[in-house]
């Protein structure tokens, strides 16, 4: 594989213009925009790699993008997920230079989806470029499968892999990304959290209504915070009956954190904070964790192995300027949950109906939006070994492996669905600053990014 590793150093070049290309595309799924322009470049793209691509449709789906190559003898299959989709890059003004204007200064490339997720989809395909083009061949089959709405839920891969189940099958899959840490060493995390998002709304009067009569009037505000109050305490710890019950954590990931560097001090003073939330009870996914004596591990255990209730924005009454005394006539608040493995927005929905007509609160309207289990895969799996083994080969350094993302992404289709043992690793760092203004990739994490792809495939190729 000496050979396509050279091969990326002597075109990078015109790898960084490719992945431009399709920085420059807006394609955001939530504005249904530029999907169908970018769609078309990344096919190209794959054309252009000696790849085969077809693209893969449903009524009121945006287009699922799939790649493959497979050689005349081979054992093994890779697949790869990534999406095209980014989110919108609001507020505009805070950006140095135009999102979807792809630019270069100090060594990074800044555009949105740079970093999400579109740095990691040429990576990936250009790795395989890399390969075909001083070998000839491959040693073990690829498949790609990218996707155009993981920033809406990602709600309609499971039906295309339902309907498209014999091309995704694989022995080892690679998810969306990866970063690194601060001082250096690469990131593989094993699994995501699941997420279940929900609207919660209350309606009183008809109408706003003068403060004077709040004695009357019931505030629908003051009922939201009830309401609110009763699914977790001051502690973080959540209320609603059944919450904890399926939970599979274990031990294993417990000592896996206790290889991650975590200084709390420079934590809180990265997001000004005086202090972190909560506190650290031993609730972790519900296994009553024994506390430990380490700041810095509880704070881990409380980041990676605590399933959250998180409140997004609530929307009532007056917020202007100066003043307006009245009780407002509605309230709305929406709340995501973190999930963990062996939990399911189902039966979240199931438990929450149960806890409002339990605690009385029928009159809480719930609108659930999206959401998806959680998955990962274990630290034995002959996967784990073999992207540690490759991505210490590309960085020269032991990688840090993380249970999971402190994010959710829908990675159960893979290893829950299709039963393929899969992790993420990716072309990002821990400045990537992923969904706000600035986002970016610093240039050299790319082009290790596209040669870990090289060398995981070559150590998949041993097995």
């Amino acid at each position: 594989m000496q050979r396509a590793l050279e091969y990326v150093d002597e075109n990078f070049d015109t790898f960084i213009e490719d992945l431009k290309s399709i920085c420059s595309i807006p394609s955001i799924s939530t504005q249904d925009e530029g999907i169908k322009e970018c769609v078309t470049r990344i096919k190209e793209i794959f054309e252009e790699s000696g790849l085969n691509v077809q693209i893969l449709e449903m009524e009121g789906a945006n287009p699922v993008i799939y790649g493959e190559y497979k050689p005349a003898h081979y054992s093994k299959t890779i697949i790869f997920y990534n999406h095209y989709d980014v989110q919108p890059a609001d507020p505009l003004e805070l950006w140095t230079s135009p999102p979807f204007e792809p630019a270069i200064r100090d060594g990074k490339i800044f555009a949105r989806g740079v970093a999400d997720n579109k740095g990691n989809i040429i990576a990936r395909v250009k790795a395989v470029e890399s390969i075909l083009k001083t070998a000839g061949d491959l040693p073990v089959a690829v498949k790609f499968v990218f996707e155009g709405e993981e920033e809406v839920g990602g709600v309609s891969l499971p039906k295309y892999i339902e309907k498209y189940k014999d091309l995704f099958e694989a022995d080892i899959g690679v998810w969306e990304s990866g970063d690194r840490h601060e001082n250096g060493r690469p990131s593989v995390k094993l699994g995501y959290k699941g997420l279940a998002f929900f609207e919660f709304f209350v309606k009183k009067a008809d109408r706003d209504v003068h403060s004077g009569r709040a004695g009357l009037v019931p505030n629908p505000v003051w009922r939201l915070v009830e309401f609110l109050s009763s699914l977790r305490d001051e502690k973080g710890k959540i209320l609603i009956e059944g919450f904890y019950e399926d939970i599979n954590i274990s031990k294993e990931d417990e000592e896996l954190l206790k290889q991650i560097p975590f200084d709390v001090e420079e934590v809180k003073k990265e997001y000004g904070l005086a202090e972190f939330a909560g506190e650290f009870q031993g609730f972790e996914a519900g296994k009553n964790f024994a506390a430990s004596n380490s700041t810095s591990l509880n704070a881990l255990k409380s980041l990676y192995l605590k399933p959250t209730c998180n409140i997004d924005g609530i929307k009532s009454g007056y917020i202007g300027e100066g003043t307006k005394t009245i009780v407002p006539s509605e309230a709305l608040v929406k709340v995501d949950f973190r999930l963990f493995p062996g939990q399911t927005p189902e039966k979240l929905l199931e438990n929450l109906h149960e806890h409002i007509e339990k605690y009385g609160f029928s009159d809480v309207e719930v609108k659930y939006h999206y959401g998806y289990e959680s998955a990962k895969t274990p630290p034995s799996s002959f996967a784990v070994d073999i992207i540690r083994d490759a991505t210490r080969k590309t960085y020269g350094m032991e990688p840090l492996i993380y249970p999971v993302s402190v994010g959710s992404s829908p990675i159960y289709n893979f290893i829950n669905k299709l039963g393929i043992p899969t992790v993420s690793t990716g072309a990002e760092y821990w400045g990537s600053l992923v969904h706000s203004p600035n986002e970016n990739i610093r240039i050299e994490d790319f082009r290790l990014a596209i040669k870990n792809i090289v060398n995981i495939i070559a150590e998949l190729s041993k097995y």
